[in-house]
């Protein structure tokens, strides 16, 4: 009671006043946020894998430490793949060996073709082959 004596009635009116606009002021200038609405899932499937029944490299004529191609044959039991990467150093280099699907005879064939162009690769630097075939 002697703090309100103090200081006054109209002191605290004012300081109820001013609490009682920004209450009010800052709920009116609060924006509001539009959320869409979104979908998530989680879900699981089979992979199988492509068998590999061949791979045959192709030497230069003039030269035969250099490879100009090698050609994969492949199982097409899961369908035949739309994506082929190849890689002759452990994942060092990746070739591009997409353009050379040929789904007909179930093989793949990277050469000057691939990118970048498989054609040169020297046959010292073929260390450990991978091939990835996605459908």
């Amino acid at each position: 009671m002697f703090l309100f004596e103090l200081l006054g009635r109209s002191f605290w009116l004012s300081a109820l006043g001013g609490a009682a606009a920004v209450a009010v002021g800052g709920t009116a200038l609060t924006a509001a946020n539009t959320v869409p609405a979104t979908v998530a899932g989680s879900g699981s499937g089979t992979i199988s894998g492509y068998t590999i029944s061949g791979i045959d490299y192709t030497l230069n004529a003039s030269n035969p430490q250099n490879l100009d191609a090698v050609v994969i044959t492949y199982d097409d039991t899961p369908g035949d793949p739309s994506l082929a990467r190849v890689s002759h150093n452990n994942g060092t280099t990746w070739f591009d060996c997409t353009a050379g699907i040929n789904s007909g005879a179930d093989t793949v064939t990277c050469n000057a073709g691939s990118t970048p162009s498989f054609a040169g690769t020297t046959v010292l630097s073929a260390t450990n082959l991978i091939v990835v075939l996605t459908d």
